[in-house]
């Protein structure tokens, strides 16, 4: 997407009063923007939304690391946490550990590699993959232990509601480490071409029967989807007629009425099929 849409969007999201102030970078894979397109893409996107006082998460397949790209990224990734320390909470860097993102255990332990010599307080890291990669990951961490460039210590930390989050101290915090496996695969949006996604029964369009809080999704085809992966795809066009970004409340608006359509559409759908049972 164009940098300038998505500073135009931020700049949106951030004068509504119910936005929740956090932005999520993913893809594909933005980091695909050092070699394809400005070398600056990220870096000035980044600074733009943290500089708001923005949450931000940057999800990455680390695929990079195998390539000359990635002295620039990691020093992109530390210089943002450093200039950005008093709010380190709000930015946070995803790593995927799942089966489709190949050498993602030895890619995933050299970031954290070099994020941890950083001169920084802290760098939140997650570590991500699907529920029935308990081994991948229990073997991620036992690699984390032998490591002798790091020292690695298994912690929780308190959230806001006090309860408990296990975490993984690199290097006396230079890195903070959480890692989940709870993510499941399903038989819509992205996961839909999926080997092994399963079909999921209701679509995800109920809770936004009213205009409450919605997760918008921007691609670069000019779409804005509701929620990541929503199970039958309601979406709206971010672009005009004449290709120019539309305003975000009539996007919300769209959004919102299309999944009133689909939730009525689903009702009668499910009385028809009982009615034949």
């Amino acid at each position: 997407m164009p940098e300038q849409v998505i500073k135009y969007y931020t700049d949106q999201a951030n004068q509504d009063p119910q936005f929740s102030k956090s932005i999520v970078l993913t893809g594909g894979e933005i980091m695909s923007a050092y070699k394809f397109g400005p070398k600056d893409y990220v870096p000035n996107i980044m600074k733009h939304i943290m500089d708001k006082n923005i949450g931000l998460d940057i999800k990455t397949n680390g695929a990079w690391v195998r390539t000359n790209l990635r002295e620039q990224i990691i020093d992109d990734f530390t210089d943002m946490a450093q200039k950005y320390q008093k709010w380190v909470s709000l930015f946070q860097i995803s790593l995927s550990m799942d089966k489709y993102h190949p050498n993602a255990l030895e890619n995933n332990i050299q970031i954290i590699r070099e994020l941890a010599k950083s001169k920084n307080d802290r760098i939140m890291l997650h570590i991500s993959g699907f529920n029935d990669q308990i081994d991948v990951m229990n073997d991620f961490e036992e690699k984390l232990k032998q490591d002798k460039e790091l020292k690695v210590e298994f912690l929780q930390m308190l959230s806001t509601n006090s309860a408990p989050i296990p975490v993984i101290v690199i290097n006396d915090g230079a890195v903070i480490l959480q890692t989940s496996t709870n993510a499941q695969l399903f038989n819509g949006g992205r996961a839909a071409n999926l080997t092994n996604a399963k079909k999921i029964e209701y679509p995800q369009f109920s809770f936004a029967n009213s205009d409450g809080c919605l997760l918008m999704a921007f691609d670069t085809m000019g779409n804005v989807t509701l929620g990541e992966n929503s199970g039958r795809k309601i979406h709206a066009r971010w672009r005009d007629k004449q290709g120019n970004p539309r305003p975000l409340k009539d996007i919300r608006r769209d959004l919102v009425k299309n999944a009133q359509y689909e939730e009525i559409r689903q009702i009668l759908i499910d009385t028809k099929n009982s009615f034949l049972r």
